[in-house]
């Protein structure tokens, strides 16, 4: 019974500075905007490129790659098995694409001189 309370409160805590985050960081953002308006253009750039990102690992995701035994097992309902899919290709693609990114700028530097 105490573990459980210890667990509830830092589960608590946790979600209370992840949303103090949020706001921060979103409030952060929109003073930025509006302190620099030529900003909203890329800031919309990427937004829209974050979500074809998101939309195409969407896309990618099967939904049907996990046995109904190990959902059983998991006590998972079978609805979340595509968004995780959709999460985990969205990783990989934004961490290939990093990858590729740096590499290239190492590639690139000394040419640039």
């Amino acid at each position: 019974m105490e573990n459980t309370l210890i667990i509830n409160i830092g589960l608590i805590l946790t979600y209370a500075l992840f949303g103090l985050a949020a706001i921060g960081a979103i409030v952060s953002a929109v003073r930025s905007l509006i302190a620099n308006p030529k900003g909203i253009k890329m800031a919309l750039l990427g937004v829209v490129c974050i979500a074809a990102v998101v939309g195409i690992a969407f896309g990618l995701s099967s939904g049907s790659d996990i046995s109904e035994f190990l959902l059983e097992k998991t006590g998972t309902s079978q609805w979340w098995v595509r968004p995780v899919g959709a999460g985990l290709f969205t990783f990989y693609i934004l961490f290939a694409g990093t990858i590729i990114l740096l590499i290239g700028t190492e590639i690139m530097r000394p040419f640039k001189k």
